[in-house]
């Protein structure tokens, strides 16, 4: 008789399994139903079993290519919110001895030096010429 772990094994062939995207999904559910259980929120509680049910359907699931899919897309946007955090994290630390602003043609972010009174600013990307206060 096989022991159960190959038994798991076996029965795992061919199964999406745990991703990052599940890890979060199963991190999140847990948390809302710790939130839900303080404040007798049963839709948070609702809320996070349903995220839980999603969880171990993609990791039981055999759509192993949609299953990437989803993946790829919550990395994705993951690091494109890593980088507006750290973004902000640089403009915080330099709000002293610079000043952000963003073109009123093509809405592109610029920087300039504060404390230099009315300026005339060109914008690296279109081009528009414009007159603010550092």
């Amino acid at each position: 008789m096989k022991k159960l772990r190959e038994k798991l094994y076996e029965w795992m062939q061919g199964r999406n399994g745990v991703d990052e995207m599940g890890l979060f999904l199963i991190g999140a559910s847990l948390v809302l139903l710790l939130i839900g259980s303080f404040i007798n929120g049963f839709l948070l509680s609702l809320i996070a079993f349903g995220l839980l049910i999603y969880s171990y359907f993609r990791v039981f699931s055999r759509n192993i290519g949609a299953r990437q899919a989803e993946n790829n897309r919550y990395l994705a946007e993951r690091e494109h919110l890593r980088f507006k955090l750290q973004s902000k994290k640089v403009q915080f630390s330099m709000r002293k001895t610079h000043k952000y602003l963003k073109c009123p043609k093509c809405r592109q972010k610029m920087r300039v030096p504060r404390g230099k009174g009315k300026i005339e600013v060109t914008c690296p990307h279109c081009g528009e010429k414009f007159i603010t206060k550092s």
